[in-house]
């Protein structure tokens, strides 16, 4: 160990005077704002992490969507031959309103083949009562009319058969063959699954958009699989989005207010170390005659600078370090019990983990060191700067 390491420590643990309960405040000060950071960008990572599985459990990873006229069948075929697609699921969504008795609900109608492995899985993962056949629908839309599997309802086409005086309504009385509940309001009280034959007999040439959902490997390359299946079918008339394309606002929105949250909360450690900035103040006047008497012996300047410093970087770097330990300790009690509850029908998830990513540690850390350094700096360079003859004049 260096001598200027040596003194520095022994400075530091000096219980001399006043300085002791500086010193502790000062550490507890970068300990506690760095245990605050951590926790705070953990739960927003978590909450990020939990939205994205919630909506991969839920959503197509990407969607390939038919503009204008094309053969949907071969469109398949050039997006089952993308390496990393794992399944597809053609579909035809349509616009109706489902009613019963006095009480109606707009939908989509989402016309598939039942016998599709990828919708069985999809859907049946969710389904929470009755059975995959005949009208399957949200639990959101069943708690607006009403109803429950193997009741019956009335779908309406609003543009259903064209006569000389316009459109009247086609209707149709269907039986609900099961409910799924995904936790996700754009599906729950919105999304109809119907068997494409009979969504095809009943909407005939009424307006309609189709397409294919595909789902891959690796979700989170979703981007990459993307840019294959583009170049695989190389037509303009056909968009291909991945559901990083379709929650990008959302996503951006999240990461900007981590970020905010971030620099507002590294002032937390900017207040701290103005504790250190007052300890060192304290301990030049305080070691004055030790100042003088190592230069005496040869110390340069650049010595006594570094002493100072030592002091500063030291308190930041245990108290940082033991913060970053704390904050893992406390994230696996909270990740264990639970502890962080939220309304589930809200953020689609009963409680929110606290997942800490190295990146904000790194950040976090190295972040806590330079204005530990900082707010050292000015006082070692005025203790550096003491006059030895004025020193030893006074004293």
């Amino acid at each position: 160990m260096s001598l200027t390491l040596r003194i520095a420590l022994r400075y530091l643990l000096s219980v001399k005077g006043s300085t002791l309960l500086i010193t502790f405040i000062s550490f507890f000060g970068v300990f506690l704002s760095v245990c605050a950071i951590l926790l705070t960008l953990g739960v927003f990572t978590g909450f990020q992490d939990s939205l994205k599985e919630k909506i991969l459990s839920t959503a197509p990873h990407i969607v390939v969507s038919v503009i204008g006229e094309a053969d949907l069948a071969s469109v398949r075929k050039k997006v089952e031959s993308v390496p990393g697609v794992k399944e597809t699921l053609p579909f035809t969504l349509y616009s109706a309103i489902l009613g019963k008795e006095e009480r109606l609900q707009p939908v989509t109608v989402k016309a598939v083949d039942f016998r599709e492995r990828a919708f069985r899985e999809l859907v049946g993962r969710h389904l929470v009562k009755g059975k995959l056949q005949s009208l399957v629908i949200g639990k959101g839309v069943a708690d607006v009319l009403g109803v429950s599997a193997g009741d019956t309802a009335v779908l309406v086409f609003p543009m259903g058969i064209r006569t000389p005086t316009g459109f009247i309504p086609k209707t149709k009385e269907v039986t609900i063959g099961g409910v799924f509940s995904t936790g996700a309001y754009d599906r729950d009280f919105v999304i109809v699954y119907m068997k494409d034959r009979s969504a095809k007999r009943f909407f005939k040439r009424g307006f309609k958009f189709e397409g294919i959902e595909v789902y891959i490997d690796d979700p989170y390359l979703a981007q990459e699989v993307k840019k294959r299946i583009e170049k695989a079918i190389n037509n303009e008339l056909i968009l291909v989005r991945s559901w990083i394309d379709l929650n990008k606002p959302l996503f951006n929105a999240l990461q900007l207010e981590k970020l905010a949250l971030f620099l507002i909360l590294l002032l937390m450690v900017l207040v701290a170390s103005f504790n250190i900035t007052s300890l060192l103040f304290v301990k030049s006047k305080e070691k004055i005659r030790d100042i003088a008497v190592l230069k005496t012996f040869g110390m340069k300047s650049g010595g006594v600078l570094k002493i100072f410093v030592s002091v500063g970087l030291t308190i930041g770097l245990v108290g940082a370090t033991l913060g970053v330990l704390t904050s893992f300790v406390l994230a696996y009690f909270i990740n264990e019990y639970r502890l962080i509850r939220v309304p589930e029908e809200v953020y689609m998830m009963s409680y929110i983990p606290v997942h800490l990513k190295p990146l904000d540690l790194t950040a976090t850390f190295l972040g806590t060191l330079l204005l530990s350094f900082v707010s050292s700096l000015i006082p070692a360079v005025r203790a550096s700067r003491e006059n030895i003859v004025n020193i030893l004049r006074n004293e």
